[in-house]
């Protein structure tokens, strides 16, 4: 019989009576005393269970309240002392499992990376956290860690004083976000015990890079190989994700429409824009010229039937492609973008706003064309392009 049953699995075809108004001891020569055809009546002591007297026999049967309805198991004619052991087992196995107060940190953390949508780089930190950071907690329950605030805090003071501020931050975040998901479905389980940590709200980063900025980044730039050159021009232009263009293939690139659809983006949503005009010159040559025989937009040269990952170029003064992003935005911002277009180019969430909802990104591609463009204008502009990059 499954743990956490569902009710009507135990109905049997008879029909359901009402709770049993009149008692009986559980004394076997008092329910055989009892007469024939006088209805239901209750066994003392014994939660639930019924003695049925028939026209013609008497049966026992156990009825209790699951998960709010009542259902009812049909036991049989057997003596009183069978349906006691009876009733006690087969209570056992309705009775609902109680909240999930006692899974241990580990258990915990491993359902929400699960049933969460979080990003690949997320998913690496949380994982990477909980077993370098949270080892010594993986075993204790959620219980105990919701009911031992001081140790909490000093796992927190500890961790800033030997690793930083900013990391004992996003570990204690991350608890949270665990502990939480957990209480909405254990709602007995103590008051998330972070509340003794003041976690500063994430502010954004200034790293728009200036005019300046983006001239040193586009002379670092020009010292790379063509393949490294193209993926931060294809950066730069969309204001794209990393990860997202890491994992361009050239089937997403609608040459003939002038169209870039990522597959991959964070929080696992996917999302198309206009490619700028230069963008498109630049990759058709790229792929003429110099890129290898791979679908990867930007092939691994170890590996081809692999792409890049984890691009990073700061060793030679390229800025990361969080900075390009930044600076993407603020870009739009400057040309007179609305929050809704801005939106739309980056690939974010529309907002929860109950407009935001109605709209149809698909068909505001050609809308955005223009925007598109004259960011790549306004970078051109900056480096001092020509026809030719």
């Amino acid at each position: 019989m499954s743990d956490n049953p569902n009710p009507e699995q135990f109905t049997q075809a008879v029909r359901p009576a009402g709770r049993a108004k009149k008692t009986v001891r559980p004394i076997q020569r008092e329910i055989d005393a009892l007469p024939l055809g006088s209805g239901d009546w209750s066994v003392a002591g014994i939660p639930g269970l019924v003695v049925r007297c028939g026209r013609r026999s008497k049966s026992f049967r156990l009825q209790r309240r699951v998960r709010g309805k009542i259902v009812w198991r049909v036991l049989g004619q057997i003596t009183v002392a069978e349906a006691r052991r009876a009733a006690m087992n087969e209570w056992v196995r309705l009775k609902p499992r109680p909240p999930q107060t006692r899974i241990t940190l580990a258990e915990a953390w491993q359902r929400y990376l699960s049933e969460k949508r979080l990003s690949e780089k997320s998913r690496f930190l949380f994982q990477y956290n909980l077993d370098k950071y949270l080892a010594d907690w993986k075993n204790r329950t959620l219980e105990e860690i919701g009911d031992d605030r001081p140790g909490v805090r000093e796992f927190f003071l500890n961790l800033a004083g030997s690793c930083g501020v900013a990391l004992a931050h996003q570990v204690m975040r991350q608890l949270r976000a665990v502990y939480r998901y957990h209480h909405k479905v254990a709602p007995d389980l103590p008051e998330c015990p972070t509340v003794v940590v003041e976690l500063p709200p994430v502010t954004a980063r200034d790293w728009a890079l200036s005019d300046e900025e983006l001239r040193q980044w586009w002379a670092a730039v020009q010292e790379l190989n063509p393949t490294k050159r193209m993926f931060w021009l294809t950066l730069l232009l969309t204001g794209a994700r990393r990860g997202s263009v890491e994992a361009l293939r050239w089937r997403d690139i609608d040459f003939d429409e002038r169209i870039v659809h990522f597959r991959v983006a964070k929080g696992g949503r996917t999302y198309s824009i206009p490619a700028p005009d230069l963008l498109v010159e630049l990759l058709l040559r790229y792929r003429e010229q110099e890129a290898l025989p791979s679908e990867w937009v930007f092939a691994s040269p170890k590996k081809l039937d692999a792409h890049l990952v984890n691009v990073r170029d700061d060793k030679h003064g390229v800025a990361s492609a969080h900075h390009l992003r930044h600076t993407y935005r603020t870009v739009l911002a400057e040309l007179g973008a609305t929050p809704d277009q801005a939106r739309l180019l980056m690939g974010h969430s529309l907002g929860s706003d109950v407009s935001s909802g109605y709209i149809t990104a698909p068909l505001l591609l050609e809308s955005l064309r223009p925007l598109a463009n004259a960011v790549a204008r306004r970078y051109a502009a900056v480096l001092g392009w020509s026809d030719q990059i």
